[in-house]
């Protein structure tokens, strides 16, 4: 019997035939072929009509795709997606690196309605090496469309003995330290790239100064990159002082600076204040009676100044709980003071402050709310509007509209609209920590586009020769005109020092190049006087 009459043996064969579907790297395109295949056969197998079909369609050539088509489809992908593509050849690693591609990235995000993704972090990480902060920062982890309180650690591992902090967030760069051995690191938690800074001025025995409120200030050029960036952190007063002792980090010259600027008052320092506030180009740290002082590490010459607070607050409160029921930050663009009445039966429950006039210090009363004013779409918030206990968190960093707190007796995380006095339960429970406050909370918004961490250079060490030195004891008075005099075996010399104590260290060199180093106070002494080591 025939084929041609043998239906069966058509379809047995039929489906014995094997397609052959192949792809050319060198050719750039897709092929089809059917042996078995003749232009006077019919097609009767849907697969393979439609293998042909897809091969027709998508047969391209990406050497002569033109880059403005490429950039379009481009910008429309994951981020994760176009880092991918940037191995795919040489062409299409250079258009994505240009800084153009980086701006129109960020116009067809925004133009698509993507806002950009924020979390609340807990600032205390729990780990064992720096290495291990980095990979909590997965991009499955904190970018989220669901609000939340993030927890970077468990509560089982928050018993190990390393703990790690986040300091500050600034364009996209996250600022961490190692508490214990303090050592400070600058990571992009989206490539997880990190540098680790050297240590500053707290390594020499002799002072022993305690640092904190470390913040960080980054420079971004016309083009949208971060250039540099810059690291500062004060210098802990046991008393009142005129002065603000700070130390600056840059990465343009990867060496510590100190600055001893003075104050028109004298300033107490917050020590539970968490990291400082950046708003304006300065960082901004709470100090005791005066509000802030402020200081722009990139201004010269270097200066702080001190803004208060709105006179109209609540100052025994502020007093009494320590700033626990403040919230004072930066939110689109306006430095805003919110303030939580700490009890029940107080008039106001919520008052909100906008910065009128930076330069001048100037506030400005936004709102004041009562807590018959207030209402929920909850049940179980509502019952309690009237007497529940709430702490600030954070302002919402892109709407106005919104501030977050923490109800204590519910035990979750509130959102308020000042808009219409509403507020809404937005995550539940909050986590293990019970103390959680804006003080150990850093808002923390995720770029659009990676943030390559600027190395800073090595700095040359300097070696001083060596000064053989003989220990003499010596003798000091303070005459009239504030001179310290010194006295060795008989000879007077004269040092240009406002005072000395037994509890400064300091060195001096003298108008005949003799150099006089004041030791700690030890227990020879003559005549109460400390011991001095002197060399030519």
């Amino acid at each position: 019997m025939d084929k041609e009459k043998n239906p069966n043996n058509n379809q047995s064969e039929s489906s014995q035939t094997h397609h052959l579907f192949t792809y050319s790297r060198k050719k750039k395109h897709f092929q089809v072929s059917n042996p078995n295949y003749n232009n006077n056969s019919i097609i009767s197998d849907s697969s393979l009509l439609g293998l042909v079909i897809l091969t027709q369609t998508f047969s391209y050539d990406i050497s002569i795709l033109p880059d403005s088509l490429l950039v379009e489809i481009l910008s429309r992908l994951p981020l994760k997606s176009i880092f991918r593509f940037k191995c795919v050849c040489k062409n299409w690693l250079e258009l994505i690196s240009q800084p153009s591609f980086h701006r129109f990235y960020s116009v067809t995000q925004t133009a698509a309605n993507k806002s950009l993704s924020w979390r609340i972090l807990y600032r205390y990480i729990y780990v064992s090496k720096f290495k291990d902060v980095v990979e909590r920062f997965r991009p499955e982890i904190y970018d989220c469309k669901d609000f939340s309180v993030l927890f970077m650690s468990s509560f089982e591992e928050q018993q190990q003995a390393d703990q790690f902090k986040v300091l500050g967030v600034s364009n996209g760069l996250v600022l961490c330290c190692l508490l214990g051995p303090l050592v400070y690191y600058v990571c992009d938690p989206v490539t997880r790239q990190w540098v680790t800074l050297p240590r500053g001025n707290d390594r020499i025995p002799k002072r022993h100064p305690t640092y904190f409120g470390e913040g960080i200030v980054s420079k971004v050029n016309d083009n949208g990159l971060l250039t540099s960036y810059t690291v500062v952190r004060v210098e802990m007063p046991k008393l009142a002082s005129r002065f603000l002792n700070l130390e600056t980090f840059s990465s343009e010259t990867g060496r510590w600076v100190g600055y001893k600027l003075p104050c028109e008052n004298p300033i107490t320092l917050l020590r539970r204040g968490g990291g400082p506030i950046y708003y304006n180009g300065s960082l901004h740290w709470f100090v005791i009676d005066h509000g802030m002082v402020a200081f722009d590490p990139n201004k010269e010459p270097k200066s702080c100044r001190l803004i208060r607070f709105p006179q109209d607050r609540d100052v025994e409160s502020e007093y009494k709980h320590e700033g626990i029921y403040r919230l004072c930050d930066e939110s689109q663009g306006r430095l805003r003071f919110f303030e939580v009445a700490p009890e029940a039966d107080s008039f106001y429950c919520f008052s909100l402050w906008d910065m009128k006039d930076y330069e001048k210090g100037e506030w400005c009363s936004e709102s004041k709310v009562t807590r018959w004013d207030l209402s929920s779409t909850d049940p179980e918030l509502s019952s309690w509007l009237m007497k529940a206990t709430f702490l600030p968190l954070s302002f919402h960093p892109f709407n106005l509209d919104i501030v977050y707190m923490r109800c204590v007796e519910l035990a979750c995380v509130v959102s308020y609209s000042f808009r219409n006095k509403m507020l809404d339960v937005v995550c539940k429970p909050i986590g293990v920590v019970e103390d959680l406050s804006w003080r150990v909370l850093v808002p923390f918004v995720i770029p659009r586009w990676p943030t390559p961490v600027p190395i800073p250079p090595v700095p040359e060490r300097v070696f001083k020769p060596r000064i053989p030195q003989r220990r003499v004891q010596g003798i000091f008075q303070q005459d009239l005109l504030g001179l310290s005099l010194l006295y060795f075996t008989g000879i007077l010399f004269t040092a240009a020092v406002d005072s000395l104590d037994e509890e400064i260290i300091g060195s001096f060199v003298l108008h005949n190049h003799i150099r006089i180093v004041l030791l700690p106070y030890q227990s020879q002494i003559v005549c109460n006087c400390p011991l001095f080591y002197v060399g030519n």
